[in-house]
């Protein structure tokens, strides 16, 4: 079952998110709507504490509201969001975006606090001790995803693409 969620909108932070709540006893996946549908993210096999970072789920925020599960929301500004989308070809989100984002209940927080103020957000979505050794050493790092290397399942993209669509 998923214990955590980070929700945000596309280039703020996740992806170094998922890899920094990856622990010795977490797992947090990166963006598992290519592959899962979010009503079968509970049914995700792991032996560790289960956690999502995921840029996709705002779209759905009724159902991300209703999950049981401990989430941070992550805010950035959309302007530096869709410059950082235009440079590697994506298209730009709109104010409606933000506005689904805005409307899921949670610790709400500037995605630079990932890196400068970590400390409540690990230790309210992990649930143990703040790992300050370890943070320092990631947050030297720059991670994207390798969206080349993405494993994609055709038939959740377009289950998904059909609710949005008829929302």
């Amino acid at each position: 079952m998923i214990e955590f969620m980070v929700i945000a909108l596309p280039r703020s932070g996740t992806t170094w998110a998922s890899n920094w709540l990856t622990t010795d006893t977490t797992h947090c996946l990166h963006d598992p709507l290519y592959e899962h549908h979010y009503r079968n993210w509970d049914s995700i096999p792991s032996r560790k504490v289960l956690g999502v970072s995921c840029t996709g789920a705002y779209n759905f925020s009724d159902w991300v509201r209703s999950h049981p599960a401990r989430k941070v929301i992550l805010h950035r500004s959309l302007i530096e969001i869709n410059r950082s989308l235009d440079a590697i070809g994506a298209p730009k989100l709109s104010v409606g975006d933000e506005r689904k984002l805005d409307a899921i209940e949670g610790l709400h927080v500037d995605w630079q606090d990932l890196f400068c103020d970590p400390v409540e957000i690990y230790e309210y979505l992990v649930q143990k001790s703040f790992d300050g050794e370890r943070h320092a050493a990631l947050a030297r790092i720059e991670m994207q995803p390798q969206f080349s290397g993405l494993t994609i399942n055709r038939g959740v993209t377009r289950q998904l693409l059909d609710e949005l669509r008829s929302m």
